[in-house]
């Protein structure tokens, strides 16, 4: 018989849309590879259904009016709910196999989630708690690239609280210490929600203002003007890298926002593999391998960089530990690239995550 796997699709966060699009590619993958795929979506409000109808609906958004019509009439329902393995087996109707996020972002991304996976004793695809909620939180991931020698860009950290009793002053120091183009975003999010290009100090303190809604930390970072590098990262131990990708924004596009990520028919494009000679190639692979391994990111990682145009100098941006899958993300077709499909890669990942929930196993009880 066939592994169950839960797909776990949704959230509350605002990257649910761009979850919606993931879930719907990897539920593809896995069908082709013979899983027995149980769908579970996250409501923006934070209900956890299982979804019984067609695929294209979730990836329309059009899921979960059949799934709330489905949770009133019993169908999927399970045993009482006295833990957070009883609670997955409430939705689900059975106990899964394997859990595979297909989710992004804060509530999803950032280590919450996967302390409640981990509580229920079953495996699931991607990086611990620890590491997921150092990725999301990008002034703790600074603080440990620093450690680890791995270049990246001048930024500060400034707190809402700050701003909101002294923008202007907030502003002043940005400017003596980072100047002019900077980039604002918060520390904790993803898909490049909430960010912003700032050109001039006119324009600062109402920007620290809209950042700041995002997230109680906002991260200042010097403009670099950069081609925007993309390194798949797959494995436990001995992790290896895809195809290197390459973000190529378009004319009228300022920078990859989210927007262009996900909405803009001429925002972006994603070029797989990226044009870059061997020994460029080489430098970006072992720095993304060092990222990877420093922060303790396991199963899956997505290592983004910036490549200055000027110097060739390489800055980390971050690194996105649930990485998206849609038709058009840069994870799934590095490894397609590298002789690697989709159906493969998600059956994978979901042997990984059996491993490591075995390999991970510790004394609990003396």
């Amino acid at each position: 018989m066939a592994d169950k796997v839960m797909v776990l699709f949704g959230g509350v966060s605002t990257e649910y849309i761009v979850s919606l699009r993931s879930a719907y590619n990897i539920i593809s993958g896995l069908r082709e590879s013979g899983y027995q795929v149980i769908p579970v979506g996250i409501t923006p409000d934070g209900t956890w259904l299982r979804y019984l109808g067609p695929d294209e609906h979730i990836r329309d958004d059009r899921w979960s009016d059949q799934a709330w019509a489905d949770a009133r009439t019993g169908a999927g329902s399970g045993c009482a709910v006295r833990s957070p393995r009883d609670f997955i087996l409430s939705v689900c109707g059975c106990r899964p196999d394997v859990i595979f996020p297909a989710v992004h972002g804060i509530n999803c991304e950032d280590g919450t989630l996967q302390g409640l996976l981990s509580l229920s004793g079953i495996p699931y695809v991607g990086c611990g708690v620890l590491a997921s909620a150092a990725c999301m939180d990008k002034q703790h991931a600074r603080r440990i690239f620093r450690d680890a020698g791995i270049p990246q860009c001048r930024y500060l950290a400034v707190s809402r609280r700050e701003i909101e009793r002294s923008p202007q002053m907030v502003a002043a120091h940005v400017q003596e210490t980072i100047g002019f183009p900077c980039f604002l975003k918060p520390s904790n999010g993803g898909s490049s929600v909430g960010t912003c290009r700032v050109a001039t100090a006119d324009e600062l303190a109402d920007a620290l203002r809209d950042v700041s809604r995002y997230d109680q930390t906002v991260l200042v970072e010097a403009f670099v003007t950069a081609r925007e590098i993309e390194v798949a990262v797959l494995g436990l131990d001995k992790p290896v890298t895809g195809a290197i990708g390459e973000v190529v924004t378009g004319a009228e596009t300022a920078y990859y926002d989210y927007e262009a990520k996900y909405f803009s028919e001429h925002g972006a494009t994603v070029v797989v593999p990226a044009e870059l000679d061997e020994k460029t190639q080489r430098m970006i692979r072992q720095y993304a391998l060092k990222a990877h391994l420093s922060i303790g990111c396991r199963g899956m990682a997505r290592v983004d960089f910036f490549l200055d145009k000027t110097d060739g100098t390489l800055y980390i941006n971050e690194i996105n530990t649930l990485p998206g899958f849609t038709s058009i993300s840069i994870f799934p077709k590095a490894f397609e690239a590298a002789g690697l499909p989709l159906s493969e890669l998600v059956h994978k990942l979901c042997r990984m995550a059996i491993r490591e929930q075995k390999n991970s196993k510790r004394l609990e009880t003396i």
